[in-house]
């Protein structure tokens, strides 16, 4: 689908959900941050042509993102789940101005994956 036949999404959600890396017993994950990027098309835009745009959500969401998309009024599309090394095929495909907010949410979960946790990147557009 060409990027100008696309929906305009109105608002782009992102949450970095952490938890210690799991033994022999799940752990949860925790909301650990809420990003922003704006305009929402430029990382509608840049997932799909990074091919990483709606991969979906895994089932264990944290009890902040889960509750985020229960009440939320608008059409929730676009739903996929990066990490940290995703976000540098993600830059490529976004314009400059983007591209130092990426690497510093890179760093968010990076440290936090040098403390023995795992990160992920939760993202959804709504129209």
């Amino acid at each position: 689908m060409r990027p100008e036949d696309r929906a305009v999404p109105a608002l782009a959600f992102i949450f970095c959900e952490t938890r210690p890396h799991p033994t022999t017993t799940p752990t949860e994950w925790t909301g650990e941050a809420r990003l922003l990027l704006d305009p929402p098309r430029d990382l509608l835009d840049a997932l799909h042509a990074a091919d990483l745009h709606d991969l979906g959500h895994p089932d264990d969401l944290s009890v902040q993102v889960s509750a985020e998309t229960l009440f939320e009024d608008g059409q929730i599309t676009g739903r996929t789940t990066l990490n940290a090394a995703d976000l540098a095929t993600l830059t490529a495909h976004l314009p400059d101005p983007h591209h130092a907010r990426l690497l510093a949410w890179a760093a968010f979960a990076y440290a936090f994956e040098r403390q023995g946790n795992e990160a992920r990147f939760i993202m959804w557009f709504v129209e």
